[in-house]
């Protein structure tokens, strides 16, 4: 008697050997499909690049002092540079009398009036202030938030008020 088991190795080899005598009996029917050229975009040509002309630095080479920044008396731009890269943090009013609160780079303020030397607030309309010094010079800031108040020190004191308020 034929086992079941064995239809199934019998049937793989017989798949096995029709695979084997189409591909011997059509191999040599194939043939490669006819080459087709892609379709490309058309590439225009790098422009020239430009003639450098290196007259000044053959006339004037980078390390001679010619070269180094003419000097400046610095006393009158030194005051301009120094309110203008300073914040304008507060204007406080009393009756006709307006302080401008200033920060500095360096951190330190600076209280201008209306009657200061060599600067003096001349106005202020909410957003910002115009300054005016004594030759007549102007300098416009904005108005900018200020910067956060440090924390107290530790301490009794201290505590108390970083603590929130609560109701006892």
């Amino acid at each position: 008697m034929i086992k079941p088991w064995y239809l199934g190795p019998v049937l793989a080899i017989a798949a096995l050997a029709a695979s084997a005598y189409w591909w011997h009996a059509e191999k040599d029917r194939w043939s490669p499909p006819s080459p087709r050229k892609p379709d490309l975009p058309k590439v225009e040509p790098m422009p020239q690049p430009i003639k450098v002309h290196a007259k000044q630095a053959v006339e004037r080479p980078l390390f001679w002092a010619s070269r180094r920044p003419v000097v400046v008396d610095e006393k009158k731009s030194s005051l301009v540079t120094e309110l203008s890269q300073s914040r304008l943090t507060a204007v406080l009013e009393s009756g006709a009398q307006r302080v401008a609160i200033l920060l500095r780079a360096d951190g330190t303020t600076l209280k201008v009036t209306g009657e200061t030397k060599p600067w003096r607030l001349e106005s202020f309309d909410g957003r910002k202030a115009v300054f005016v010094s004594a030759d007549d010079q102007r300098v416009e800031r904005p108005l900018e938030a200020g910067s956060v108040v440090a924390a107290p020190k530790a301490g009794p004191i201290g505590d108390r008020l970083r603590r929130p308020a609560t109701n006892q």
